[in-house]
């Protein structure tokens, strides 16, 4: 039966048991009585079980690494994190230097709390995406624990969705300071320019536009051999934004080019800027999606935009149709006639 006492720092739980004929003993003090509780329960569990691993939580993520996130399209983004969690201080001492059978629920509820002071909640809960399956991994394919300290992790609640659209006065201000007015298209603020309008016209994500090669493309469709949820999917072209892919192509024609060749980071840095110049406010790339959806829903019954942008879940869908209530009214009144009112 685990001790549970008052002391100057906070609450420590001390635990002792006879394993194999030898006695083990073991104590941690907490900030509260209910996480001294929690990891002595835990603890005596793992020992009765005979699972107390020695394999620290460094081991365990390089492991992880190279067993299951090596060959994943996502590796790079697994890899930088779990070498992140390592690092990463927990109650003073880095995660990485944990026994894995030492890691309480406790502690992962202060990692998460720790990571809420530096990023967004819907990052937090991707990495704790991660963070969980590693947990999984090491409990059941592994054997290295009984019980799984993640699984009462809560998530940190979900933020507010964003709303933000792209009005005709930012895409003028936009166009403008990335140099679309002169002809060709060829420096990466020109490029990052063609891409803002064509995310617009397309619906398409930063990665799979840069990801276009001109094999891809066939008359007014665009062919997406690899997308964010791992489906194809084909893309038709506007009159619109088949101008813009001429445009940005020029004489590079080749099949395995890309008509949009910039980088992530480049993209990334360009758009920033331009959006500080122009004095825009609170304007990420990825808002071109809500603005494309919006547009193209008036044009497309609702499979077939579906279709369009790739989402399986109608309900997903709508997370990025932004209609205003005025525009609403707009289509439902020039739809009306006097003769169908009766």
């Amino acid at each position: 039966m685990a001790t549970i006492l008052k002391t100057a720092h906070g609450w420590q739980a001390q635990v002792a048991r006879r394993v194999d004929g030898k006695t083990i003993r073991k104590a941690k003090t907490f900030r509260t009585k209910r996480d001294a509780q929690v990891w002595a329960r835990e603890f005596e569990v793992g020992l009765a079980a005979g699972t107390a691993s020695s394999d620290t939580m460094r081991q365990v993520f390089d492991r992880y690494a190279l067993e299951r996130s090596k060959g994943k399209k996502g590796e790079r983004w697994e890899v930088i994190r779990l070498n992140r969690f390592a690092a990463d201080l927990v109650n003073g001492k880095p995660l990485g230097e944990y026994v894995i059978g030492d890691v309480t629920t406790a502690d992962l509820v202060a990692w998460r709390d720790m990571r809420l002071g530096h990023v967004l909640p819907a990052s937090v809960s991707r990495e704790m995406n991660l963070l969980k399956h590693v947990f999984v991994t090491a409990t059941k394919e592994w054997g290295l624990l009984k019980i799984n300290p993640m699984e009462e992790v809560k998530r940190p609640p979900r933020a507010k969705r964003r709303k933000r659209r792209v009005f005709q006065n930012e895409i003028d201000k936009l166009t403008e300071v990335l140099g679309l007015a002169a002809h060709p298209w060829v420096s990466e603020k020109q490029i990052t320019g063609a891409m803002f309008i064509f995310a617009i016209e397309t619906a398409m994500r930063s990665g799979e536009i840069r990801a276009i090669q001109n094999r891809h493309v066939t008359d007014n469709v665009i062919h997406l051999p690899e997308t964010k949820n791992d489906h194809a999917r084909d893309v038709p072209l506007t009159t619109r934004a088949l101008e813009i892919l001429e445009s940005v192509r020029g004489n590079r024609t080749e099949p395995a080019q890309h008509p949009f060749e910039i980088d992530a980071e480049s993209r990334d840095s360009v758009f920033r800027a331009a959006v500080k110049r122009a004095k825009i406010e609170n304007l990420h790339f990825h808002d071109t999606r809500h603005e494309a959806i919006t547009r193209l829903a008036k044009r497309l019954e609702i499979l077939d935009l579906a279709r369009m942008t790739g989402h399986k879940n109608l309900n997903e869908l709508l997370t990025y149709y932004e209609a205003s209530g005025v525009e609403l009214a707009e289509r439902l009144n020039s739809s009306t006639s006097k003769d169908e009112i009766k």
